[in-house]
């Protein structure tokens, strides 16, 4: 009987400490209780795979393409069906829409179409750049890159972090998305799929 009644008191010490902390309020209560619910749950996988490396292969392809200042894969059709996935095409095709009713509407203005700066992010090219670290995820490659600028460059010194998102569409990897992250002379994120989804322009 004695041990009885000393679980009672066990059992009853955290609905008391409940209680007394929310000033008898059953709404915080009942709050209290759910929160000590709460659990951790393990990942169904712990640590994610390497990307293919095939993905490798078409990320070093792509940044040689698009480092070139011709042919552009704004206009360059089969660089887009080589290189984008679908989703990004579509993406690429609305930006190119708002670019087109924006210049029509400012006609001396500076900016233009889409192209292969977009995809790199700076009018001032890198002079190099390294993969750090891949993985795949989701059904998704993802392939780090720090890119560099060398002296006699505007932003000598710099590096920026990047992923390159890609999908597997048909019988090859699919660039879906580009996100850099914030740097010293990035005004913040970004996300390229982001960007070209946008109305607004520039």
């Amino acid at each position: 009987m004695r041990n009885r009644f000393h679980l009672l008191i066990i059992n009853l010490i955290p609905l008391l400490s409940a209680c007394l902390f929310a000033g008898m309020n059953p709404n915080a209560i009942a709050e209290a209780q759910v929160a000590n619910n709460i659990r951790e749950e393990r990942p169904s996988t712990t640590i994610p795979a390497n990307a293919p490396s095939e993905s490798l292969k078409v990320t070093r392809q792509f940044i040689e393409y698009i480092f070139g200042k011709k042919p552009d894969i704004g206009t360059d059709n089969s660089a887009q069906n080589r290189w984008l996935s679908q989703d990004l095409r579509k993406a690429l095709a609305h930006r190119q829409d708002v670019v087109r009713k924006y210049l029509k509407s400012n006609p001396d203005t500076p900016e233009g179409p889409p192209d292969n700066s977009d995809f790199i992010g700076s009018w001032d090219h890198p002079t190099s750049y390294s993969i750090v670290g891949t993985r795949m995820y989701a059904g998704r490659a993802i392939i780090d890159i720090v890119f560099s600028w060398g002296k006699n460059t505007q932003y000598a010194g710099d590096t920026r972090l990047v992923s390159y998102v890609f999908v597997h569409e048909g019988d090859a990897w699919k660039l879906d998305d580009i996100y850099t992250f914030r740097g010293e002379f990035t005004s913040g994120p970004h996300s390229l799929s982001a960007e070209f989804l946008s109305n607004t322009f520039p």
